[in-house]
């Protein structure tokens, strides 16, 4: 069996902070949330800038962030900004707290979980570098999920959802896309079976 990668468990640890929004969500209110996310994505752009307008800082966080951030994100925006972006869209456009609350939780577990089993013992490769064990490891995690919240049949739905959204290669990152469409599939199928009852 293949051994996960350091750089990798470090950054899917880093990952997994989403969960202050996503509980802060469930907890508080919606508009501290909201207003949270745009501080911080605030931050982040600042940082961003920084780091790429001046050498020596981002040689500071190349050298002392290793692991957190990707080879190609030395020289491009990191997956953070996706990350907090794809949250703050996903929490303004949908009312239905559940379903987003679920469908953060998804992307926070199964996209871990996805990275880590793929990288460790991932053999068959699907669409570009993801594959099938990872997928397969993202669709349990958010299918246990959905089942805390939804009957089986949304729970299905819901772990389909993320876990083709996860795999699919993006143009922007997954970390931006899987918490938007989650969220947007489960809200149409919801009001396709309250309009079909």
């Amino acid at each position: 069996m293949a051994c996960i990668p350091k750089d990798e468990i470090k950054r899917k640890s880093f990952h997994l902070l989403s969960l202050l929004y996503i509980f802060g969500y469930w907890y508080l209110s919606k508009n501290i949330v909201i207003f949270g996310l745009i501080v911080v994505m605030i931050i982040v752009v600042l940082l961003e800038y920084i780091r790429f307008k001046l050498s020596k800082v981002n040689d500071f966080f190349k050298n002392n962030f290793k692991g957190f951030y990707r080879f190609e994100e030395v020289r491009k925006v990191s997956g953070l900004i996706w990350t907090l972006s794809g949250a703050f869209i996903a929490i303004v456009l949908f009312p239905n707290k559940s379903i987003v609350f679920v469908s953060l939780l998804c992307f926070a577990f199964g996209d871990t979980v996805a990275a880590l089993v793929g990288r460790g013992i991932g053999r068959h490769k699907i669409f570009t570098n993801k594959s099938l064990e990872g997928s397969f490891a993202c669709f349990i995690v958010c299918f246990i999920i959905g089942l805390f919240f939804f009957n089986i049949q949304f729970a299905l739905i819901g772990a389909i959802s993320a876990t083709l959204t996860e795999a699919i290669f993006w143009k922007l990152s997954d970390n931006f896309w899987m918490q938007i469409i989650n969220t947007g599939i489960l809200t149409a199928a919801s009001s396709v079976i309250a309009w079909a009852k």
